[in-house]
């Protein structure tokens, strides 16, 4: 009987994620698989939850609807910043993906939307939020 993974599995997994259009967002670059311990926020909760009860040594090709993916974009999320408040020697362009850290120290992607004279829009939403995805996984061991 060929073991199931769990909420508190650790587990050794080939993947590749893809948007419905086909293409390849992510990828683990090992043949022999990547190692995860589910439960350590170490991926998306919703892509931990798909991959519950998956069998130990199968082949899987999840469709994860957006809403069960990473949500639909949030409005709120997208931010008025002082452009003083970027680094003066920064080079950035609209559509660039940068990194901001929080208060508590977290870094969080932020992509850029609009520079002006005096403000930046950043939109702080997941970039995959609001698309359907595609996850081709190989639960290669359960331990």
């Amino acid at each position: 009987m060929s073991k199931t993974v769990q909420a508190d599995s650790r587990i050794r997994w080939r993947y590749q994620l893809f948007l419905a259009d086909g293409y390849r967002v992510e990828n683990n670059e090992d043949p022999d698989g990547d190692i995860l311990q589910l439960g350590q926020g170490d991926i998306h909760p919703n892509l931990e939850n798909a991959l519950l009860g998956l069998p130990e040594g199968e082949q899987t090709r999840l469709i994860i609807l957006a809403d069960q993916a990473f949500g639909a974009p949030d409005p709120t999320a997208i931010q008025q910043l002082p452009r003083k408040d970027f680094p003066a020697n920064l080079e950035f362009s609209e559509g660039q993906i940068l990194s901001f850290a929080l208060p508590s120290g977290q870094e969080v992607p932020g992509k850029i939307l609009a520079i002006g004279e005096n403000m930046v829009n950043v939109d702080f939403n997941h970039p995959l939020a609001g698309h359907n995805i595609c996850l081709e996984v190989e639960i290669l061991q359960v331990y």
